[in-house]
């Protein structure tokens, strides 16, 4: 799989997903606040955090004031934006070349790829998440999120292509399953591994009312949301 040498990620306008975030109406805004909502559960408490293709760091500027993290992106445009927006003692935002990542070994206790992975082709994707390992410490989790194409995201995707004011067409060059993430993180080193499915209508109940998608979220089953939910959400640690 291999990403086209033409798409440039700088034509997204600075802040671009950190002003539907912080829109809170409509179904884009809730997707992220719903996928963040996640992430913040899972980080828990931790020490230092790497946030790797950080954006306009609005995740990051979500988490208040629980330890250090450090949001990289190559992206300069987001960068910028994000130490205008979200300046505070316990954040750094760094603009980043390609390749291996400006830490030393062991430095973070967390790291952390929101909907990045299906950015990258194989190659690619292996070298950063071999970098993402190296620079955890013993014990360290590693936090991904991807689109699940084992579920309907495929129609999604195609509806929000066409009809959306970004098309993902050129971007989203890597799909994932359930399986097949399961697989990735078990071949960058990180064990166990626990892949799960998030997200299924509620995003889009955010059409009738932020509340009302609230309400659909803690309605929806389980099982439901385990079997056919549109996001992944995967887990390694780094062994001791």
């Amino acid at each position: 799989m291999k990403q086209p040498a033409a798409y440039d990620y700088d034509v997204l306008a600075a802040g671009y997903y950190d002003a539907i975030f912080h829109r809170r109406r409509g179904i884009q805004s809730k997707w992220h606040h719903l996928k963040f909502d996640r992430f913040r559960h899972q980080l828990g408490q931790f020490s230092n955090h790497l946030d790797i293709g950080c954006g306009p760091g609005t995740l990051i500027g979500s988490l208040g004031g629980v330890g250090h993290s450090t949001g990289v992106d190559i992206a300069k445009s987001q960068i910028d934006f994000a130490n205008h927006t979200y300046p505070a003692a316990n954040r750094t935002f760094r603009t980043i070349e390609p390749g291996p990542l400006p830490f030393d070994d062991d430095s973070f206790d967390v790291v952390t790829l929101v909907e990045l992975i299906e950015h990258l082709e194989d190659d690619a994707l292996a070298a950063l998440l071999g970098e993402a390992r190296r620079v955890l410490a013993p014990g360290g989790r590693l936090l991904v999120s991807t689109p699940n194409y084992g579920s309907l995201w495929p129609l999604v995707e195609a509806l929000v292509n066409r009809l959306g004011a970004v098309s993902y067409a050129d971007q989203h060059i890597n799909h994932f399953t359930r399986a097949r993430l399961e697989k990735l993180l078990i071949e960058t080193g990180v064990y166990p591994v626990e892949v799960s499915c998030y997200m299924f209508a509620a995003p889009f109940a955010a059409v009738a009312g932020w509340g009302f998608s609230d309400l659909i979220k803690r309605l929806e089953p389980d099982w439901l949301v385990e079997r056919a939910g549109l996001l992944l959400f995967g887990m390694g640690v780094k062994e001791r």
